[in-house]
């Protein structure tokens, strides 16, 4: 019987930069840092992996970050957009979405600003240093709903 989800792993370039992103901007905590072990090539069927791995808290699920440096590997977000087949997001739930837009935009690729969906959901997506996407989600207010 499957359980429930535990984490969201993510495939980087630079684990120093992708925490300076998940970490620095967005506010995740890092829970461990350890270096890829022998096992791993089993478990991602590679050969001879090599890197770093990171685990972020995200408040009671977590974010892998992991950087292999051997072997060299390629990079897919290049060519790829949104509505791609293969693509992913991960979302994170924010409760000032203007806000945190307005500070992070120096420093974060915005796909656009917040838009605002049919429930009265605000939802704007980011890409982290590596073009994966983050969705940042405010969820309506309580009394959006006409109650």
């Amino acid at each position: 019987m499957i359980g429930h989800a535990t984490h969201y792993g993510l495939n980087v370039q630079d684990i120093e930069r992708s925490l300076e992103f998940y970490r620095d901007q967005l506010g995740f905590e890092v829970d461990r840092r350890f270096p890829v072990s022998d096992v791993q090539s089993d478990i991602v069927g590679v050969d001879g992996v090599a890197g770093e791995i990171a685990f972020l808290d995200a408040g009671g699920f977590e974010i892998e970050l992991i950087a292999y440096d051997a072997p060299e590997n390629d990079v897919v977000h290049e060519t790829a957009d949104g509505h791609d087949v293969g693509v992913a997001h991960i979302c994170v739930t924010v409760n000032d979405i203007a806000g945190l837009y307005e500070e992070l935009t120096p420093a974060v690729e915005f796909v656009n600003a917040p838009q605002t969906v049919g429930n009265g959901a605000d939802i704007v997506y980011a890409r982290d240093p590596d073009g994966n996407y983050v969705e940042l989600f405010e969820p309506p207010a309580a009394d959006s709903t006409g109650d």
